[in-house]
């Protein structure tokens, strides 16, 4: 599959072509103006800076405040009775240990709606997610993970969950299928599809995204580059004694996944974390402060974001270095909500309209070129 070259490679000249040739048909689009107006945005150097773009995040209380509970035991008039606690609950009442315990003493019992092999199997998660998203729990983080998806960034999921990975990600299919739109799912498959290309994917992919989105061949790839991880999983072990060190194991292994990822193309990254938990969050901003920039050569800047109070979001960004110029931005927006660029709304709009018009260029320049062969 061939690719126009990325918006700094190609001249005002280009574009302005481009727009006559839209114009000709009669500019069924309505784009003949923005063409235009991108020529004289690439002349006037009203680009943004460029870079890879990763996120990772925790899921409960975060992406979604989940319906999921866990089977409690509560002393009331000094008698224990089962009772069922949120997420949120769970994480005020676990050490008032006088008042409150797990059902029976038993994590298994007690965490068994977090887990594949409790009472409704390994779809638990996936109707959790159902019930919540219907019920419009919406975490603090869910526009940036809706932003993650429609800009097809690699992502990871690093929750305390005990779900194995494909658990997970089916209900991540089931978001991509059912809640993005149709604009978001245009936007994902037009980036995964320049992925493809800097990656040196042969493969013919459709330029078009048809039928079920996460059916899709291009974007089942994606899905198996993310990391989905429940670090309770039997697959890692079981319930970990220290779960913020869990974690930060898992996001390390993400970190130098995608570092090696930059490394191939030879472009900067940036990455961002957010988590509800203070104790996950203070651990990773730990982490970040004694990484050595050795370990992760190409990525320059890390954000650590706390979502425990939707209204007041903390953020730590730990920047190694400048950035060098890379060819290529992967993200439309280029930030995890309030976290690194998106407070510039001429940037995130300006690069909104760089993904349509590469479409839109390579469109009119292929069914030109098409019509040039003919007529030989």
């Amino acid at each position: 599959m061939k690719f126009i070259k990325t918006f700094e490679e190609l001249s005002p000249e280009v574009y302005r072509r481009a727009a006559d040739l839209r114009s000709e048909d009669g500019d069924p689009y309505g784009t003949v103006d923005d063409l235009r107006r991108h020529a004289d945005n690439i002349e006037s150097g009203n680009f943004p800076s460029n870079h890879l773009l990763y996120y990772a995040f925790d899921w409960d209380d975060n992406i979604l405040n989940m319906t999921t509970v866990i089977h409690m035991e509560h002393l009331v008039d000094g008698e224990w009775i089962p009772e069922d606690v949120s997420t949120s609950q769970f994480a005020e009442v676990r050490n008032d240990k006088d008042n409150w315990r797990i059902l029976g003493g038993d994590p298994e019992l007690a965490f068994s709606e977090f887990r594949d092999n409790g009472p409704r199997g390994d779809v638990a998660f996936l109707e959790d997610v159902k019930e919540s998203i219907s019920s419009g729990k919406f975490g603090p983080a869910w526009d940036d993970f809706t932003e993650c998806l429609s800009n097809g960034s690699l992502f990871a999921i690093i929750t305390a969950r005990g779900h194995e990975g494909p658990s997970m990600r089916k209900g991540v299919e089931w978001i991509i299928d059912n809640e993005l739109s149709e604009e978001q799912l245009y936007s994902m498959y037009n980036n995964l599809l320049k992925f493809a290309y800097l990656f040196k994917d042969e493969t013919e992919y459709p330029r078009l995204l048809k039928g079920q989105p996460s059916k899709d061949r291009l974007v089942s790839l994606y899905l198996d580059n993310c990391d989905f991880v429940g670090v309770s999983a039997p697959s890692r072990g079981g319930s970990p004694a220290n779960p913020e060190k869990a974690k930060e194991d898992a996001l390390m292994e993400f970190k130098y996944k995608i570092n090696n990822f930059a490394e191939k193309l030879g472009f900067d990254a940036k990455v961002g974390f957010s988590d509800d938990d203070l104790g996950n969050v203070k651990h990773i901003e730990d982490l970040v402060d004694n990484l050595h920039h050795e370990q992760f050569s190409r990525i320059k800047e890390i954000v650590v974001k706390g979502t425990k109070n939707p209204e007041n979001i903390t953020k730590k960004i730990r920047t190694f270095e400048e950035y060098s110029p890379a060819v290529l931005n992967t993200m439309p927006n280029a930030a995890m909500s309030g976290g690194m660029n998106s407070q510039n709304p001429f940037e995130t709009r300006t690069i909104q309209q760089s993904n349509l018009l590469s479409k839109l260029s390579k469109e009119i320049f292929g069914k030109h070129e098409s019509k040039r062969k003919k007529k030989k």
